[in-house]
């Protein structure tokens, strides 16, 4: 059997089944193989590919980051690539996993991927991650349900806001109810909705639990409007400073950068802020912002002194959120205590 030089490897991977191929460095697609979705399947595959040098990538998925820690041993390098960013796959005419397979294989030997950060360990930090997210889907989950809720009230005639109270006490609400007919079925809705409160406070127990492993969630809450969610959930997303080579790295991973459309040299669209990255993250600097101006600190001196200068509030408003949340990233990874003097305002540090 030949063996080349290099290698350059794609597995298109799902939960069932997953298909492996490679191309030498001529850019000749050797062959490839569909199996069944197990470590040792793709372990095997990997290991009898004929190549003195052997680079993988795999698309990021809900199952990327752990294979790739199984895998990374039996390659010289493994990359987990953005799919977004991957269109000679997504927006071709034909579409199925051979061809994503073939296409993937393609843009690694060009050199085209676009790599995301990936944790070389699925240690604490990703459990963190896991826990903070788990938390993070029931506040969603259980903000729908309650929507739903006050809709089905006032389907069936009843006006008026349901309130933090009613669900502490749903006697009182229900009381409201005057139908015998369909008080059961409110009943039932709010006993829904409680068995998810008492999911999401334990969802919330577990990741303030784990997060007092981490000494920067302590040094986050210094900061005026960061509470404990903001703070662990910043730490928990992020999970290392060290992801990110510079600010606006950061700022884009939570969804805080700017989307520009240009043609020849012209604006032919106005600005507006990008959807990728994480709301949530954006989020937690909104609610600080908020926050801080209920009272003089540094954070609303910060806003208050952009505005003089920019004019625009929602500018204004902006240049402080990715202030705070660069602080708190760069305190972490100077590992640095956080020291309120040094939120000061010099133009163009958080501009758009």
């Amino acid at each position: 059997m030949k063996t080349y030089k290099q290698a350059y490897i794609a597995i298109d991977l799902h939960s069932n089944s997953s298909t492996i191929g490679y191309m030498n460095q001529e850019g000749k697609y050797i062959a490839q193989h569909q199996v069944e979705t197990t470590v040792m399947n793709l372990v095997n595959q990997v290991v009898a590919i004929p190549a003195e040098v052997k680079l993988l990538t795999l698309e990021q998925s809900n199952m990327a980051f752990s294979m790739a820690e199984q895998l990374q041993d039996y390659v010289d390098e493994l990359i987990v690539c953005d799919p977004r960013h991957n269109a000679l796959i997504h927006r071709g005419e034909n579409k199925n996993d051979s061809l994503d397979t073939m296409h993937l294989c393609t843009l690694l030997r060009l050199g085209s991927l676009r790599q995301v950060w990936r944790p070389k360990q699925m240690g604490i930090r990703r459990v963190f991650f896991d826990q903070v997210k788990t938390y993070q889907r029931l506040v969603k989950t259980l903000s729908k349900y309650k929507r739903q809720f006050a809709d089905s009230l006032r389907h069936w005639g009843i006006n008026g806001k349901v309130t933090k109270t009613d669900y502490t006490y749903p006697e009182m609400l229900l009381t409201r109810v005057k139908d015998t007919v369909i008080e059961p079925e409110f009943r039932e809705k709010l006993r829904f909705i409680e068995q998810l409160e008492e999911a999401k406070e334990a969802a919330k127990k577990r990741f303030i639990k784990t997060g007092k492993e981490f000494w920067e969630i302590a040094e986050f809450m210094k900061i005026p409007g960061i509470g404990p969610v903001g703070a662990h959930r910043f730490s928990g997303y992020i999970q290392t400073p060290y992801r990110f080579r510079r600010s606006s790295q950061l700022i884009k991973f939570c969804s805080l950068s700017i989307r520009k459309f240009t043609s020849d040299g012209r604006k032919v669209a106005r600005e507006r802020l990008s959807k990728a990255g994480h709301g949530c993250l954006k989020g937690v600097a909104n609610t600080a912002w908020t926050t801080s101006l209920d009272s003089d600190n540094e954070v609303s001196r910060y806003y208050q002194d952009c505005l003089d200068r920019v004019g625009d509030p929602v500018h204004a408003r902006l240049s402080t959120e990715r202030k705070i949340l660069i602080t708190m990233w760069a305190l972490w990874k100077k590992k640095q205590p956080y020291d309120a003097n040094k939120f000061t305002y010099k133009y163009g540090d958080s501009a758009r």
